[in-house]
């Protein structure tokens, strides 16, 4: 080798090893930085298992490949130049590096999975193997089994490749003599591998029955292998078509064996005796003429016997599709119960229901969330990004955290975007039956400072700085951090430490990953500043449990614990593996068996088990034992919601899967489907789930709840009633409540068709759409009261402004095919008891929201606003001096039993509130007879 040669070399050598050394330090500067990011997190464990794992597989099977690659290089070193050969196997095995790389980046919770797994102690109906191997060991067996295929194929053409070239080149290489003896060697090896490649292209097909379990099957009502699938390809033919693979393999085993009859060499030349290679082509096609001919089978079967005989045949795989779906979408064990509502309704059965009706949601929803960002964002860059559900003790109300929204500073400097406006600050909650005289949601949690109202705890530390917000930020710091406006100055507030990266000892990371030498320049970081990363919960939640599917639905509640923020999150374990399953939400699957609740303040992440018999999650825990926790505190199970996601899935699977018969699912004969409402401005939809507080039928108290309603496919009558119950003692529990068939109950559609063929009700609507204002329409709710069911709907009225806000202006009840309104719940209902419909003129246009008094304040829902209580000795019955009620005297007393109610519902003492209630019912039952009095008189002159 020259001198030049010789240097070259070395520099080759040096630049590999500094390529290396690069390489393998930002590989551990990157691991540790991540690893010290879950430490802070308080789940370096789990993310080291999975690192560990991670690196030796890729890294590992990285180099493997790599020494296979230059391995099979060798074999075209001798027909190159050795100084171009050099270069070539350095190519080759950075190349090999490369694709075992890519090949062996594996997700490590699957494999941990396949050797740690807990069976499910319940098997497929066909094979009779545990679905723990659908689930765990046959996806593994998958992903391996595809990946050294391919490598060994590879590997296959490569040595076909060298043999062609050097049976074409042979002329030419004369001065080898050991030529033949080389050309014969590969040739024998290649039919070695050659066979081995059908011995594991036979494995594939027998593994193929486990994978054919997991067919989707008909799409119409078998979901897995059919009768033709279960009968013939499964229990026949793919031992025919193993049984041949093996025959092609032993083809090529046989000529391995004697290579002499493959070729045979003339004067020095090796000529391949093709007349040897007909018995592994024979056999080969023999294969493919049998795959051909069993494919024509099952469809001839198919047409000729299945189609003809599908009701009774394929029975069996229908009733294994209604048990599994039923099974792995977790709707086996709901609770059916009969149901007919009474047709009537009376006083005493409203008193009875106060707390449910005092929770009936006459404000809506999508309407909140623009009131709150209308009156309680303050600033452009505090946001409600969304607004949620929650009951505190027995008030259902609406909650949404005030956050900051970056995007939206004035002046979005460093310094502000990463040390000033770090947080959002507090929360905003409205009753969702409360409504102030102006017809906007009451508020009991608002405003900066915070000011929170029973039931809600008080907010110890209103502070938020984890969400669903993104960004990176640095607290605390010199620079005081903006919590809100306060007059001309702000109020500020610096952060007292939680779950982040510490930035001390950590400098020299946190400017290699950002890309910023801020952590070194910047004089406003302290000894005690913390880098605060996924700041958003659905980040924080896949980073430390990628593993698990995260809802999107997350919504903050006010722990009075420690008078933090929480946020909740609703976490599921799911797989696509299990036989004769039907997909729903993406999934064959699915549990909901996690929840993760995490400070608002600190960060805090806490994953809480809710379902333990969940054989997934049990895996789960044997293999991560440190990141869940069975120790549920009470203040945090007391906010426990039924997943809107789950239970929309489920309410779909119910639309069929209700029907447990297979010759009735086969017909169809009682297929559902998901009622539909008028909502907003008159669009027809599907009518989402709504959580709700009621008394279900049958039930002692009012439940927090989410429900769906039914109605047959292609009518608009009601024919059943899901709902989840949400309470702690039977979290997760679904009944489904099915009406008579033979008798008519008004459908969401028909309620809403009601309402809008109402001549009245139709002539008020129209009237306000053309006031420089539009009507904006509420879900319509299903309401329990008594044995009576009534369908509410509240109406808004929004000005064709922008950023108008909606105002509640009337709320319709249908109850028995007949419509009421009012300005308020409590007024509909009333004249629901009183016979009082809409065409009677009664409920339209009476929106005051003022008392004669003229005091103005706030009502529960019901558009009035007294002015004082009723007194210690009587109250509401007072009379006038006179001994006789007037109207003017009774319509007095009914505002005060009014205000009297308002004030013991907020108080949260419902047992007084249905006296009030009770108290108003009579006081207005003798109002309505006064006035009948006085309307009899005048007609009698």
């Amino acid at each position: 080798m020259t001198g030049n040669a010789r240097r070259g070399a070395t520099v080759l050598r040096i630049l590999a090893a500094l390529v290396i050394a690069i390489v393998i330090l930002h590989i551990v500067l990157d691991r540790l930085f991540a690893y010290r990011l879950h430490q802070a997190l308080g789940y370096g464990a789990v993310y080291g298992k999975m690192m560990v794992f991670e690196l030796l597989t890729r890294y590992i099977g990285a180099v493997v490949i790599a020494l296979l690659a230059y391995a099979q290089f060798r074999l075209f070193r001798s027909l190159m130049p050795k100084s171009v050969a050099k270069v070539a196997a350095f190519a080759a095995s950075f190349l090999g590096y490369i694709v075992g790389y890519g090949l062996f980046s594996l997700d490590p919770t699957p494999w941990l999975a396949a050797f740690h797994h807990q069976v499910f102690h319940r098997t497929d109906p066909l094979l009779h193997v545990d679905l723990s191997f659908y689930v765990y060991v046959l996806p593994v067996i998958n992903e391996m089994v595809g990946r050294i295929l391919f490598l060994y194929i590879v590997s296959i053409l490569l040595h076909a490749l060298y043999l062609v070239v050097l049976w074409a080149f042979q002329g030419r290489i004369t001065k080898d003599t050991d030529l033949p003896k080389r050309i014969g060697r590969v040739a024998k090896r290649l039919m070695w591998m050659m066979g081995l490649v059908f011995v594991a292209f036979a494995a594939i097909a027998f593994i193929g029955r486990y994978n054919a379990m997991l067919s989707t099957g008909n799409s119409s009502f078998v979901s897995g292998p059919d009768f033709v699938m279960a009968k013939l390809d499964i229990g026949v033919f793919t031992w025919v078509h193993v049984v041949l693979l093996l025959l092609v393999a032993f083809a090529f085993f046989w000529l391995a064996v004697r290579p002499n009859r493959m070729y045979e060499v003339v004067d020095g030349f090796v000529r391949f005796q093709s007349r040897w290679f007909i018995r592994p082509i024979q056999a080969f096609g023999t294969f493919v003429g049998a795959w051909i001919l069993t494919a024509i089978i099952g469809a001839l079967t198919n047409s000729l016997y299945v189609h003809p005989n599908q009701n009774r045949v394929e029975l069996p795989y229908i009733k294994d599709s209604i048990d599994s779906t039923r099974w792995a979408i977790n709707i086996e064990h709901v609770k059916t119960k009969p149901f007919q509502g009474a047709d009537t309704l009376t006083t005493s059965e409203l008193n009875k229901d106060a707390n449910a009706v005092a929770n009936v949601r006459v404000n809506d929803q999508d309407q909140t969330k623009a009131v709150y960002n209308q009156l309680q964002s303050f600033k452009s860059y505090f946001d409600f990004q969304d607004v949620s559900v929650d009951r505190y003790q027995q008030q259902e109300v609406y909650v949404s955290a005030r956050q900051m929204n970056q995007s939206q500073l004035p002046v979005p400097t460093w310094i502000n975007k990463t040390l000033v406006y770090t947080h959002g600050y507090g929360v905003a909650i409205s009753p969702v039956n409360d409504v102030t005289q102006n017809g906007l949601p009451n508020l009991i949690a608002s405003d900066t400072p915070q000011v929170t109202q029973p039931p809600v705890p008080a907010l110890k530390q209103p502070q938020i700085y984890f969400g669903t917000m993104q960004g990176t930020v640095i607290a605390p710091s010199k620079e005081a951090e903006f919590d809100y406006p306060s007059g001309s100055s702000d109020a500020t507030s610096h952060y007292q430490g939680g779950d982040g990266l510490p930035v001390k000892g950590n400098r020299l990371l946190l400017a290699l990953e950002t890309g910023s030498l801020k952590y070194f320049t910047s004089d406003q970081l302290t000894d005690k500043s913390e880098y605060l990363f996924d700041r958003d919960v659905y980040q924080r939640i896949h980073d430390i449990a990628p593993f698990l599917r995260v809802d999107q639905d997350a919504f903050p509640f006010v722990d009075p614990g420690t008078g933090h923020v929480m946020w909740m999150v609703d976490a599921y374990t799911e797989t696509a593996n299990i036989p004769y399953a039907d997909t729903y939400m993406g999934t064959r699957y699915i549990r909901n068996s996690v929840k993760v609740v995490m400070d608002a303040y600190t960060g805090a992440t806490k994953f809480y088990v809710v379902d333990k018999t969940d054989p997934l999650l049990k895996t789960y825990m044997s293999i991560y034992p440190s990141l869940f926790t069975s120790q549920i505190p009470q203040d945090v199970r007391a906010h426990f919601r039924y997943p809107n996601d789950l239970f929309k899935a489920q309410s779909q699977a119910l639309t069929r899967y209700h029907m447990t018969d297979p010759s009735a699912f086969y017909n169809q004969e009682d297929l559902w489907s998901l009622a539909h409402q008028i909502y907003q401005q008159n669009q027809t939809q599907t009518r989402a789930p709504v959580y709700q507080m009621i008394r279900m039928p049958g039930e002692q108290k009012p439940a927090f709840v989410l429900s769906e309603l039914y109605t047959p496919v292609n009518k608009d009558n009601l024919n059943g009633w899901l709902v989840a119950d949400n309470g702690p003692a039977h979290y997760g529990e679904l009944r489904l409540y099915q009406f008579p068939q033979s008798s008519l109950v008004f459908g969401p559609m028909q309620v809403e068709n009601q309402i809008d063929a109402n001549p009245n009700i139709s002539q008020q609507l129209s009237l306000w759409n053309q006031q420089g204002s539009h009507v904006v329409r509420g879900d319509l709710l299903l309401v329990p009261i008594g044995d009576a069911l009534v369908y509410v709907e509240p109406i808004y009225l929004v000005a064709n402004r922008e950023n108008s806000l909606p105002q509640l202006q009337m709320v319709i009840v249908d109850f028995q095919q007949k419509v009421y309104s009012g300005d308020s719940l409590a007024d509909a209902l009333q004249n629901v008891v009183k016979g009082l419909s809409v065409d009677t003129g009664v409920g339209l246009g009476n929106n005051s929201v003022t008392s004669d008094t003229g005091n103005a304040g706030t009502t529960n829902g019901n558009g009035t606003t007294p002015s004082t209580t009723p007194s210690s000795t009587g109250g509401g019955n007072q009379t006038p001096a006179g001994g006789a009620a007037t109207s003017g005297s009774l319509a007095q007393s009914a505002q005060q039993w009014l205000q009297k109610y308002k004030e013991d519902t907020a108080k949260g003492n419902f047992s007084q509130a249905g006296q009030d209630l009770a108290q108003l019912g009579d006081v207005l039952n003798k109002l309505a007879a006064t006035q009948a009095k006085g309307n009899t008189s005048k007609s009698g002159k």
